[in-house]
């Protein structure tokens, strides 16, 4: 369903939501944890079907990292997503594509 930008913005700013902005294809909605359902159902009663919804750690700040402090950061992250016992792993470091492309090397 293809629904107004004006009429999704009230009706997720009603229920309790932080921001909304605009993804080009999509539209990311930012809510507190204790709003997040009643802003999700206030997307669904619009018949807006959620590409995806979650609760998730942003962070306000990133950190840009380069060098070895990336390159160790990303192989952190790595041992960290691939633990067994850890469900989630959040961060706000910003690391270059370059750098990315480096560590699978």
């Amino acid at each position: 369903s293809k629904v107004d930008e004006e009429a999704l913005m009230a009706a997720v700013l009603e229920a309790g939501a932080d921001d909304m902005q605009d993804n080009d294809d999509t539209w990311e909605v930012l809510t507190a944890p204790e709003a997040f359902e009643a802003v999700r159902e206030a997307v669904v009663k619009l018949e807006v079907e959620p590409v995806s919804a979650a609760v998730a750690m942003v962070p306000f700040e990133y950190v840009k990292l380069t060098g070895r402090e990336a390159q160790s950061m990303l192989k952190l992250m790595d041992v960290l997503e691939d633990h067994e016992d850890i469900q989630h792993v959040w961060s706000n470091f910003d690391v270059d594509e370059k750098e990315i492309e480096a560590s699978l090397t």
